[in-house]
């Protein structure tokens, strides 16, 4: 079976589409051109401060954890002195990238970082080094009022240089750990004994609220992982027969077809997705309903081209071809198939994210920081989250898992292309080593459970879950 097209001319628009292809992704994945990871970044200095302290923020009446909770946060995390440590080395990193400013906005910028980085120093360094640090601020007025803050905070003897100026400069600084820090060390260095209670209640509640959420991720993942466990280990559900009995799968097209359809379909989505993002009055925290969804409209040529060149020419459908259907053993057999896959994902990214870390290649912080979910207006959030949870697994999954990797299966066999279609996966994500490394293994498994099972259901399912906890951190703990 071939395309309804002359032979010399599909093969010389398979020519001209994959080098169309490759100059585009040339210029996306150049190796040799270094970047860096903070240009990706629209809003530098207030990503970076968010981050760092809501971090801080964390360990507001660390005293009071339970030991067992704090190891394991230690576990996670590294241990606090670490968290801490890298919270100023952020700021230092920022404040090297950022350079001199140039207009009003970028000095605000730099100011509400140098002002996080100072309030760090003086809680968590020595009082010289706080000195030294206090130097970084120039002669701008602002920047008087906040040292002349910070200085009187952190190192006059002498409370009675009270004045107004002091909490002129405290308020300056943007809202946060390091503000409610700063004017908590004023308040008791004036006296002001209800203030520095009140400051003091909410740096706490806001500490626990953040444990809280980390403690119920972690009950939640876990609880998880020991469901899938059991059901890997008791009723042994990766070695019963597959559900699904027949697909694609059974005959598979050939690697030249899929190949044709599959550079079409990537180069008419990448048009998509750039038209979309290039839409006038396209702002960046409020993009268009066409933009926010750009993953399913970019989608659409995929499924047209699968459909009409690939499905309809050999009688099937998209339910037979790719087992998008009810399994033959019931849904009962499909979810504890999917949920024992799903342990076996996320042990996996447990293991590489902890391992990565411990060897020092652990991802850039930058990476984790996506701006329009964490400062973004709710319909923003709704319509990513949609995209990103929804789409992108759905997507995905059909490109990667029903399209690739079944033209893979027409020559080689299964380990051979379950390997490739999981690095091809790898490494279009454009990640670091440790985020290369987890979307691999992710691919390995999600290709596995689509050659063992004749279904994309299962991976579509725990495409989706892991695409949903990545967001977890975003939405609930940085936003």
């Amino acid at each position: 079976m071939t395309l309804p097209l002359r032979v010399n001319f599909k093969f010389a628009w398979m020519l001209l589409a994959s080098l169309l292809l490759l100059s585009a992704l040339y210029t996306l994945i150049n190796p040799f051109v270094t970047t860096n990871q903070l240009d990706k970044l629209h809003y530098l200095g207030a990503s970076a401060g968010r981050m760092m302290d809501r971090h801080m923020q964390f360990y507001e009446a660390y005293d009071t954890v339970p030991m067992f909770e704090q190891a394991l946060h230690s576990f996670l995390f590294g241990p606090k002195a670490t968290v801490e440590e890298q919270a100023i080395q952020v700021y230092r990193e920022v404040l090297q990238h950022q350079g001199i400013a140039h207009d009003d906005s970028e000095h605000a910028a730099q100011l509400n970082i140098r002002s996080r980085l100072l309030v760090t120093i003086a809680e968590k360094r020595s009082h010289a080094e706080l000195t030294a640090a206090l130097k970084l601020l120039t002669n701008d007025p602002e920047e008087d009022v906040i040292a002349s803050a910070i200085r009187y905070a952190y190192l006059d003897k002498d409370n009675r240089n009270f004045s107004a100026e002091i909490y002129t400069g405290a308020n300056l600084l943007p809202l946060g750990w390091a503000a409610d820090r700063l004017r908590y060390r004023i308040a008791i260095k004036s006296g002001n004994d209800l203030r520095a209670y009140t400051l003091l209640q909410r740096l706490e509640k806001h500490g626990e609220e953040h444990r809280r959420f980390v403690r119920w991720m972690i009950i939640t993942v876990g609880a998880l992982i020991l469901l899938g466990v059991c059901l890997i280990v008791f009723p042994r559900i990766l070695h019963t027969i597959s559900p699904w009995r027949r697909g694609i799968l059974d005959r598979p097209w050939s690697f030249v077809d899929g190949y044709a359809i599959g550079v079409t379909a990537a180069l008419a989505g990448m048009i998509i997705s750039l038209l979309l993002h290039i839409l006038p009055h396209n702002p960046y925290f409020t993009p268009s309903f066409l933009t926010s969804w750009s993953t399913l409209f970019a989608s659409l040529p995929m499924l047209l081209l699968i459909h009409h060149y690939l499905l309809k020419p050999r009688g099937l459908t998209w339910r037979g071809a790719f087992g998008l259907r009810r399994p033959e053993d019931g849904w009962q057999h499909f979810f504890t198939t999917t949920f024992a896959l799903l342990a076996l994902d996320w042990i996996g990214l447990l293991l590489i994210g902890w391992g990565t870390w411990q060897f020092g290649l652990g991802s850039h912080w930058s990476e984790g920081m996506q701006e329009r979910l964490v400062f973004g207006p709710q319909q923003t959030v709704w319509l990513s989250t949609i995209n990103i949870v929804l789409w992108a697994a759905i997507f995905e999954e059909i490109g990667f898992r029903g399209l690739f990797y079944t033209s893979l299966r027409h020559r080689l066999p299964p380990t051979t292309a379950i390997t490739i279609c999981a690095l091809l996966f790898a490494a279009l994500h454009l990640y670091s080593i440790a985020g290369f490394l987890s979307v691999f293994w992710s691919g390995l498994i999600l290709a596995y459970a689509y050659e063992r099972y004749h279904s994309l259901l299962p991976g579509m399912m725990i495409h989706a879950a892991g695409n949903l906890l990545s967001l977890g951190p975003v939405l609930l703990f940085y936003r």
